[in-house]
């Protein structure tokens, strides 16, 4: 017996959906919607100057996500490593500028290797500028130490 009842009583409630939504008056809207053409969009050097409106926390300077990997990160003089570079949220092209933390010269390069000569702990920090003028930089450390053996 319940198992006639069941389907009968799931056609009854899909019939009484169905009957609900075809049935039902169309809303009207509260408001009635208007094309206005939208504000020019200020340059990021004017957005930059810009106060932030009261209430709210200025944006930060840095729009880019920059992230950059050292393989290897530790290892003895001289130690040989390949930067990569991964870049996000901009407009090629890019111009990158790597300070290494050893005091030597920086690179342009988007992925370079470079050659740590001296033991010590250094911070490489990666700056990225896209065409637009949006900037963001990452830090990446690096030990470089002599096995002890």
């Amino acid at each position: 017996m319940i198992s006639t009842i069941a389907p009968r009583g799931l056609m009854f409630v899909l019939a009484m959906v169905l009957v609900a939504a075809c049935t039902k008056e169309p809303e009207t809207p509260v408001a009635k919607a208007t094309a206005t053409p939208a504000p020019a969009a200020p340059t990021p050097a004017a957005a930059a100057a810009a106060p932030a409106p009261a209430g709210q926390a200025a944006a930060p300077s840095d729009d880019l996500y920059v992230d950059l990997e050292g393989d290897p990160d530790e290892g003895a003089p001289p130690l040989t490593v390949k930067w990569t570079s991964t870049v996000e949220d901009g407009t090629p092209p890019y111009t990158y500028k790597w300070d290494f933390g050893d005091g030597s010269p920086a690179s342009t390069e988007a992925n370079p290797t470079h050659v740590y000569q001296k033991e010590g702990e250094f911070t490489a920090t990666l700056t990225v500028n896209d065409s637009k003028g949006l900037n963001g930089s990452e830090e990446y450390d690096i030990l470089v130490e002599k096995d002890d053996e």
